[in-house]
């Protein structure tokens, strides 16, 4: 069966979001179904880009890998496609995104810069995990899930981990202040889905035929560094397999690595498969299926 795509009434819209450079804005269903149980973040791809059905795909990955993701759905609202996403932060807890976490234990850390922050490394942002939380045990399982998620960005490509797009969610009891990690939430800029079948020398086709996947993967650079050195942050593959190489991230990543064996090429297909009928074209359907399944490869073989 085809994911749905369910129709939004424009009297549900409550307000726009601030955070980030695309379209968006909350709504809340009063309709009394199944959407009218939390409020959820509509998003319009960027014109011309598949981050409708990226955004969909990635969230059915990253369920079967286990991985603590809000709920993506597909959408309109007056005729126009996009995505919408359950509201997670709830029961008291607020959202204190990456920039600002950072940003408190550095005065001096850009926190409006998302990308080419060379501050935004590894290093730092478990040392911030490590300082936020009391219990060095839950610190530890903490950054295992981050690294889970970093696994994920290698896995679709997904080039837009920046600092405001990771974070913690705490609230206040009577003890004092509690915290977990986020889950791993707005993969939009993944699965080549601002590649185009043609007119394009950066198109799916001569990836496909010509230049190979391969090199897509390794032209895409995250907003993560490693040492803060370097013009741009290495690709999300290529961070994973360098975090390998250092003993003091390594232990995270060997930690998670093993969700991998929950999906294969058959997975990815299946859900590929239940993209709505005109959503994406074959040739899109082939170019992320042959991406996953490359990425699933380079991994596997880190385990």
């Amino acid at each position: 069966m085809p994911f749905p795509i369910h129709i939004i009434d424009p009297e549900w819209v409550l307000e726009p979001e601030q955070l980030g450079t695309k379209r968006k804005f909350w709504i809340h269903a009063d309709d009394g179904g199944d959407f009218s149980k939390a409020d959820w973040l509509f998003k319009y791809p960027t014109t011309g880009t598949g981050q409708h059905w990226a955004e969909k795909i990635a969230c059915e990955i990253a369920k079967e890998l286990n991985i603590l993701t809000p709920r993506v759905e597909l959408a309109k609202i007056n005729g126009e496609i996009g995505t919408i996403t359950e509201n997670f932060t709830k029961d008291g807890y607020d959202l204190f995104h990456g920039n600002q976490i950072l940003a408190s234990f550095d005065p001096d850390y850009e926190r409006e810069q998302r990308f080419r922050q060379h501050d935004h490394t590894l290093g730092r942002i478990f040392d911030a995990i490590t300082a936020l939380f009391r219990s060095e045990e839950y610190a530890e399982k903490i950054k295992e899930k981050l690294a889970g998620y970093l696994i994920l960005d290698a896995l679709i490509c997904n080039v837009d981990r920046h600092h405001e797009n990771w974070g913690i969610l705490r609230k206040t009891v009577p003890e004092g202040k509690i915290g977990r990690l986020a889950p791993s939430y707005d993969h939009a800029s993944s699965l080549g889905r601002e590649l185009q079948d043609s007119d394009s020398k950066q198109n799916r086709h001569r990836y496909l035929n010509e230049l190979g996947v391969g090199k897509y993967i390794e032209r895409g650079h995250g907003p993560i560094f490693i040492d803060g050195t370097g013009k741009r942050g290495p690709s999300p593959l290529r961070l994973i397999q360098r975090c390998l190489e250092i003993e003091e991230f390594s232990v995270y990543f060997k930690g998670a690595l093993p969700m991998l064996e929950r999906v294969n090429a058959e997975t990815f297909q299946n859900i590929i498969n239940e993209t709505p009928e005109g959503m994406m074209s074959d040739l899109a359907k082939e170019f992320t299926h042959s991406l996953l399944c490359t990425t699933h490869t380079e991994l596997s073989v880190l385990v």
